[in-house]
């Protein structure tokens, strides 16, 4: 079943709707969900409030993209359900992604809001090869592993670093030309 078809459904609120969303993105969402959270329970918990969520979000909202908008929702779950279970902890894959990220980011707040910042997001990614567009896209939305990526893209842990090291650098680059840092 089509994206959106499955958004109509939840707009007539059938129930259908959420055994449709489970077929087409079920592995997508708990592959999110595990990477960050790491634990199969929790995993599994994000995924259900994530069907939850949409329940309660559509109507009013109609996502143009269901599969983006669901994984966004199971991100920002699975980082909640991270940051509650690790409060003390910094023994995580996710960990040292944040750290990654922030310093590209530092402590600067942006005065852009998150449509303008996903646009120039987009952008920046638009103007990366494809290859270090999915290792970037794979490492800081989806959390996958730098072991992961390696062994995916054929190659050795120290050249997927360099790559999304070299990548982060010319993110904050471009962030600072674009006036958000």
């Amino acid at each position: 079943m089509e994206d959106l078809q499955i958004i109509e459904l939840f707009w007539q609120r059938d129930k259908e709707a959420i055994r449709a969303l489970e077929h087409s993105y079920a592995s997508l969402l708990r592959q999110i969900a595990q990477n960050i959270t790491t634990s199969p329970e929790d995993a599994e918990e994000c995924v259900n409030d994530t069907y939850f969520r949409l329940w309660n979000t559509i109507p009013p909202e109609r996502p143009n993209s269901l599969r983006n908008y669901a994984a966004k929702i199971t991100r920002n779950l699975a980082i909640d359900k991270f940051r509650m279970n690790h409060s003390k902890s910094r023994d995580c894959e996710i960990t040292l992604i944040m750290e990654e990220l922030d310093d590209v980011f530092g402590t600067n707040d942006s005065q852009y809001d998150s449509v303008e910042l996903k646009e120039i997001i987009n952008t920046f990614l638009g103007k990366l090869d494809e290859k270090n567009r999915i290792l970037f896209i794979r490492r800081y939305w989806q959390a996958e592993s730098i072991k992961e990526l390696a062994e995916q893209f054929h190659m050795k842990e120290s050249a997927v670093k360099m790559r999304l090291s070299r990548t982060r650098e010319k993110f904050r680059k471009y962030l600072e030309k674009e006036a958000v840092l």
